[in-house]
């Protein structure tokens, strides 16, 4: 895997334990909204963490961040625990990176399609409107993921045999 999409939870400031929301099922293992740290949380570690699926949090197990939670934590000076008030913009800008990610995961794949020149230089011009929207705060809420997923649509055609 890309270590660019790599989570890196020591460097995070527990944002999937705050920003997630969960029902209690057979995935977690009580019910929990979003903006709520989980019961679990010990600072910004996880409390049972080396027993997850043992303990029916195997959802907790299964999520991956694609690395947008260090890329939150380091974009803020400090952190929801210290300030609260930076709460709901770490919610927000946690949401808006995880969604960055995924298209920048999906950009990368497009690159390995056959494109034309023209298509290949948009691609390019894509990816690092995305790298900008990584590490500014102010471009990561510009950003419309909706724009980029349109956009990763009109290749479908470049997928289809010839003939």
């Amino acid at each position: 895997m890309n270590p660019e999409f790599l989570p890196d939870c020591s460097n995070c400031a527990a944002l999937c334990c705050l920003a997630l929301a969960f029902d209690a099922d057979e995935m977690f293992g009580h019910d929990k909204p979003a903006g709520l740290p989980c019961h679990n949380l010990d600072g910004f570690s996880c409390s049972i963490h080396a027993d997850l699926a043992d303990r029916g949090y195997r959802g907790c197990v299964a999520f991956d961040c694609l690395g947008a939670g260090q890329r939150v934590t380091a974009l803020f000076s400090e952190d929801w625990q210290k300030r609260p008030k930076l709460t709901a913009p770490m919610m927000e800008a946690f949401r808006q990176m995880r969604a960055v990610q995924s298209l920048h995961q999906m950009l990368l794949t497009a690159g390995a399609l056959p494109l034309p020149d023209d298509t290949r230089a948009e691609l390019r011009d894509r990816i690092a409107d995305l790298e900008v929207a990584k590490t500014e705060l102010a471009a990561l809420a510009r950003f419309d993921p909706a724009e980029a997923k349109r956009w990763l649509k009109s290749l479908a055609p470049l997928l289809r045999p010839a003939g």
